[in-house]
């Protein structure tokens, strides 16, 4: 049976960093509305990851390279791979 550390440490060495590259792929495939819904979550999910890999680092963490690494893909992934939808910042404000 899994006690209370054991899962935590699940969760941070598993499920954090496919739930953050998760929301990357989604705020990716998304468009419309839901592309805004998702750029906001991964937006959360990267400021997240940016503290847990903070943290990991600062405590000379076992993990510190899978944090680095989700931390490290998700900044490129969302620089380099292309949206399906028109990103926020670059929608028109004014229609002629």
């Amino acid at each position: 049976m899994l006690d209370l550390p054991h899962l935590l440490r699940i969760v941070d060495a598993i499920i954090l960093p496919m739930l953050a590259i998760g929301i990357l792929f989604l705020s990716k495939i998304s468009s419309g509305e839901r592309a805004r819904w998702a750029e906001r979550q991964f937006y959360v999910a990267l400021m997240v990851m940016t503290f847990v890999t903070l943290r990991t680092v600062a405590l000379s963490g076992d993990l510190w390279l899978v944090h680095t690494g989700t931390l490290g893909i998700m900044i490129i992934g969302s620089l380099m791979v292309r949206t399906q939808g028109t990103p926020l910042a670059m929608q028109p404000r004014f229609h002629l």
